[in-house]
């Protein structure tokens, strides 16, 4: 029963968020069968990474301390290996469908991916505390910064759906490398020592991101028209001028 508790209190900040991020997508919500299945394999990428962590830590981690040792942790144990994960959870679960046909979809499976992912470590932390409290808190901070950092890389791999090679690459690759960037940024000013800092990570830095994302998400809701011509016409939506591709359309 208390592990009941635990999971329902973990997932419960995760699922409003995951509601809340898809009535963005008013024009073609995405369906919630497929939003359910990229949440539940990124619930799945936080269990794999919690199997492959303690295997990679001695291999990768430097011996002696330092700041060396500190950003490898930050920047590749933590941020590379998340991101990679959640990145796994999207592309087996939105990549290849046919759901994923505009920027917006990009971003709202990157969020879906990173919900599901903060989820399980929200139960982890439950299950190691034993306080409520961590999630109130981790739902407005750690639960947050996952959705900015892969929601962003979900819009760079959004807009690279409908790009040709190399351009497709260099989206995604920018993507990846701003959602580790990101995460190992805000990880590395919350580091215990480091004082002040971590008010300036979450009061700060979370609030810009989350800024910056809702900026990308307005600007993929004005071009849905463009990408939806049919839908938008019977909303009553005059489509805009389009800067992407309509589905079934690549870059000449």
């Amino acid at each position: 029963m208390i592990f009941l508790g635990y999971l329902l209190m973990g997932f419960a900040p995760g699922l409003f968020w995951l509601w809340f991020f898809r009535r963005k997508d008013d024009l073609e919500p995405e369906p919630r069968g497929r939003l359910v299945k990229v949440f539940l394999l990124g619930c799945a990428s936080a269990l794999l990474l919690l199997v492959l962590l303690p295997r990679l830590n001695p291999l990768l981690r430097p011996d002696h301390p330092g700041l060396l040792r500190d950003l490898v942790e930050i920047f590749i144990l933590v941020a590379l290996f998340e991101e990679g994960v959640k990145l796994l959870a999207f592309y087996l679960g939105a990549w290849r469908s046919k759901d994923l046909d505009e920027p917006l979809d990009g971003i709202i499976y990157g969020i879906a991916a990173a919900l599901g992912f903060a989820s399980v470590e929200n139960v982890i932390y439950l299950i190691a505390t034993g306080d409520p409290a961590v999630v109130v808190f981790r739902s407005c901070t750690a639960t947050l910064g996952h959705v900015v950092f892969t929601g962003t890389m979900g819009f760079f791999f959004g807009l690279a759906k409908f790009r040709r090679q190399p351009r497709r690459i260099l989206l995604m690759a920018v993507g990846l490398l701003l959602a580790v960037g990101l995460h190992g940024l805000y990880d590395l000013l919350l580091m215990p020592g480091h004082g002040k800092l971590g008010l300036v990570a979450i009061l700060g830095l979370l609030p810009l991101l989350l800024l910056i994302l809702s900026l990308k998400i307005r600007w993929a809701r004005a071009k849905s028209a463009s990408y939806h011509p049919e839908l938008a016409s019977s909303s009553g939506i005059q489509p805009g001028p389009q800067s992407g591709f309509p589905p079934g359309a690549r870059e000449k």
